[in-house]
């Protein structure tokens, strides 16, 4: 769901909540802006939390900030939080976001979701008689935040502290947090098990006989093209978590989970695919198996992995491969002249026949287009 989506239905909702909270302006005291996002980056939901600015927090009229003479930008939200001395110099992330919504300008601070939590100050922040205190724990709970002379019921602490070990999380989402930690991992020969908690296990493995040789369109822009296919599973305390296909490409140097398949539908009816293209998205499993395997040490790691991002693409998230794909199905014209006017040799490409070797180099100059268009896509979104 796009944010103004969103935000819409908070405002329809007529309420506040766990993790969204109204204002009608921006704070005239910064301690208690302090203090709310505090409170906003230690919720009790486990989910990104919103400041919302320019609706009355009583009849949810939205009247905008476009004439708040205290209104902020992005740099003063990181500016502001910069100098607060917070435990282990380690500060809630913030984004804040324009909206415009019933034809006026309504901003909302974003405050990321994390596992540093419990978020507090070191030291007292005081300004204009109001004090966030040192050392107390502040959170939200309902639409109520905990009082800024008082520290949150225990509860509602333990909570925060289990939720940075990730005590709150199911073995999947513990394993997945912890795959971006190299040094937690150990490994031997092929398997690795996580140092801190042994019961998670990484195996690499023989492909179960499956015969599966022939090189995808990928293994083609490395410098050896052959592939060789196994199995990866994640397992805790032996039970399977997860499994995916890797593949060893450029002769064993650069090994990865096997990316996702997507198609181009260009065609009235959407039957039959008119590209086929490859890809992953940042918070998938299988992109961060991609990271963890990845040996960024090895410089011919390094040219493999660049080479094969290519022809090979990398979204944040669902919603922007699908908003993408969108995008090129709009533009279809300027996709099929870049694809027509690519001029690249494949003449190396070892195919079985001329049909594959045709398909090879059509999903190569697909992948490499479209991560053309991705660039262009960004920058105007």
């Amino acid at each position: 769901m796009e944010l103004r989506d969103e935000v819409l239905m908070l405002i329809d909702s007529k309420r506040e909540d766990d993790y969204w909270d109204f204002k009608v302006s921006y704070h005239t005291n910064s301690a208690d802006f302090l203090h709310d996002i505090i409170c906003m980056a230690n919720n009790r939901i486990d989910r990104d939390a919103y400041i919302i600015f320019g609706v009355v927090d009583r009849t949810y009229e939205v009247v905008g900030v476009s004439n708040d003479e205290n209104r902020k930008t992005q740099q003063h939200m990181i500016d502001f939080l910069k100098d607060k001395k917070f435990v282990s110099g380690i500060r809630p992330k913030v984004e804040l976001r324009n909206l415009m919504i019933a034809g006026q300008e309504v901003d909302v601070l974003v405050i990321k979701n994390s596992t540093d939590t419990p978020y507090y100050l070191t030291e007292d922040y005081d300004f204009q008689g109001r004090r966030v205190r040192a050392n107390y724990i502040y959170t939200r709970v309902g639409d109520t935040n905990t009082d800024i002379n008082k520290s949150a019921d225990i509860n509602n602490v333990e909570y925060l502290w289990k939720k940075r070990f990730l005590l709150t999380r199911s073995p999947f989402e513990q394993v997945m947090k912890r795959l971006a930690n190299k040094s937690e991992w150990k490994r031997n020969e092929d398997t690795y098990h996580n140092v801190y908690n042994p019961e998670f296990t990484i195996t690499i493995s023989d492909n179960d006989g499956e015969a599966r040789t022939r090189s995808e369109f990928y293994a083609y822009t490395l410098t050896d093209s052959s592939t060789t296919y196994r199995n990866l599973s994640i397992k805790y305390f032996g039970t399977q978590l997860y499994s995916v296909l890797v593949a060893f490409l450029d002769g064993g140097r650069y090994c990865t989970p096997t990316p996702e398949w997507g198609f181009l539908f260009f065609g009235e009816h959407g039957v039959n695919p008119d590209y086929a293209l490859k890809y992953f998205t940042k918070d998938s499993p299988s992109y961060k198996l991609n990271k963890f395997l990845y040996d960024d040490n090895n410089q011919e790691a390094s040219f493999a992995r660049r080479r094969f991002f290519e022809v090979v693409l990398l979204f944040e998230n669902d919603f922007e491969k699908d908003a993408f794909l969108a995008y090129v199905e709009h533009y279809k014209n300027v996709f099929i002249d870049k694809f027509n006017s690519l001029d690249r040799e494949f003449s190396w490409i070892e195919a079985d026949n001329q049909r594959h070797q045709e398909h090879i180099v059509s999903r190569l100059k697909t992948g490499e287009v479209l991560n053309q268009m991705l660039s262009d896509f960004r920058s105007i979104h």
